[in-house]
């Protein structure tokens, strides 16, 4: 497949194709939702045992996967699971009979299947071409983040996917799971209510003691692959600049996103600085080549600077500190408990239901109820704000970070992608070479 079989687009208009099974008054509380899922990884795999702990009348009735391998440990993951977490309580689970298809165009077969929503799970850099084969074909749809790692998917995503979604009255909601913790819901309002006074700036860190690959869990790339196969390539999605668009923004966008959420009445921020680097111990190209560490200094309109970091690098410290500081007290944000400091001080429990159930509650509850949501914009104006952060950091420039919507020709999909070929792997980004586009 290539570039423009990727891109390739429809008007938004064109709804001759009629509206799924679960729109409007069509929809019965008690029916069975019927699930799809694309890109059974890792993520892939835990998405769909998320999906199941949320609602236990769905069933799966349709998989696909660029390999065969991860199909079968997916199913024999999720049997595990469903068995521990259910003990033998929750049935008919897995209906997929025939419809398993293997191979980049596997999306295609699954959405003529009959399901009524698609887990998109697969590699970042697909991310928006297959939100839109999903919607041409009337299918709701869970994206995983980030729905897209470059200029040219972000601008197909604001100006193609999410009216098409609206238009044709489908739930599209992305991976962004931290939206959906309620203790931190909690949190960012009272931000927003003024409870720490006028908000002076964020510092958001995640610091990680391990360099991803995005080899699947338990599954080593086959030795006789070279990282200049295609297969290598995709197997090490994490490892690689065009496949996942780096840490700074197939990771750390769950942190980023925290941080927009709660400085949204400032607006976005205006402009970026950044830096980053690679431990000199990562060999390239055979653990990618992306950088290992990042950090970019956003500055809004209005004065506020937000201060980002992440790495990735081995035996460094673990710490994910996710602060706001305020005129008259400060928030700091974490994946538990909330602690509020100042004349309203406070602390926010953690709570007992997990973010990475309650976004697939969100989304199927509104399929049963005939309520359409999508946020899409919400994940994309996060997407905008890591691109331009990623590139600020490769660069080493200084710019508005409307550069990457207005002026920038980014597209990190190959020209073409098929398994069994070469495919040419960038050098490390250096910011005395490295060109903004």
């Amino acid at each position: 497949m290539n570039r423009k079989e990727f891109l390739k687009t429809s008007a938004v208009a064109s709804l001759a194709f009629g509206l799924p099974k679960f729109s409007g008054a069509a929809v019965k509380g008690n029916d069975k939702i019927k699930v799809a899922i694309v890109g059974c990884g890792a993520r892939g795999t835990n998405a769909l045992f998320n999906m199941y702990c949320a609602d236990q009348n769905i069933e799966l009735v349709a998989i696909g996967d660029a390999f065969a391998c991860s199909v079968e440990r997916c199913k024999k993951i999720t049997e595990e699971r469903i068995e521990k977490k259910f003990k033998g309580k929750f049935k008919d689970y897995w209906k997929v009979g025939d419809n398993v298809f293997i191979g980049l165009d596997s999306i295609d077969k699954v959405v003529k299947t009959d399901a009524d929503v698609v887990i998109l799970a697969t590699p970042p850099v697909f991310r928006p071409a297959q939100i839109k084969i999903c919607l041409d074909n009337n299918k709701n749809v869970f994206a995983e983040k980030p729905i897209a790692i470059d200029a040219v998917q972000l601008r197909q995503v604001y100006e193609q996917l999410i009216p098409l979604a609206n238009a044709k009255k489908l739930s599209v909601v992305c991976g962004t799971q931290m939206r959906y913790q309620e203790a931190i819901k909690e949190a960012v309002q009272r931000v927003h209510d003024g409870d720490i006074g006028r908000v002076i700036s964020a510092q958001f860190l995640r610091y990680e003691p391990m360099y991803l690959l995005g080899s699947s869990l338990k599954d080593k790339v086959p030795a006789h692959l070279k990282p200049e196969d295609a297969e290598f390539q995709l197997k090490n999605w994490l490892a690689f600049i065009w496949s996942s668009g780096g840490q700074y923004v197939e990771q750390y966008i769950h942190n980023l996103d925290m941080a927009l959420w709660a400085l949204e009445p400032a607006g976005l921020p205006d402009v970026v600085v950044g830096s980053g680097g690679r431990q000199l111990d990562l060999p390239f190209p055979a653990m990618g080549n992306r950088y290992s560490n990042y950090h970019a200094d956003f500055e809004y309109a209005n004065g506020i600077h937000l201060s980002t970091a992440c790495r990735q690098e081995p035996k460094a410290t673990p710490y994910a500190p996710f602060k706001i500081y305020g005129t008259e007290g400060t928030v700091e944000l974490s994946f538990g408990k909330q602690i509020i400091t100042g004349k309203k001080a406070r602390v926010i429990p953690t709570p007992k239901r997990q973010a990475l159930e309650c976004e697939h509650e969100f989304l199927l509850n509104s399929i049963r109820n005939g309520k359409p949501v999508n946020t899409m914009k919400a994940c994309a104006d996060s997407c905008y704000i890591a691109v331009a952060g990623r590139e600020a950091c490769y660069s080493g420039k200084r710019f508005k970070c409307e550069f990457i919507l207005k002026r920038s020709k980014q597209s990190l999909m190959p020209e073409k992608f098929e398994l069994g070929m070469k495919l040419p792997i960038a050098p490390v980004p250096c910011p005395s070479t490295y060109k903004l586009v």
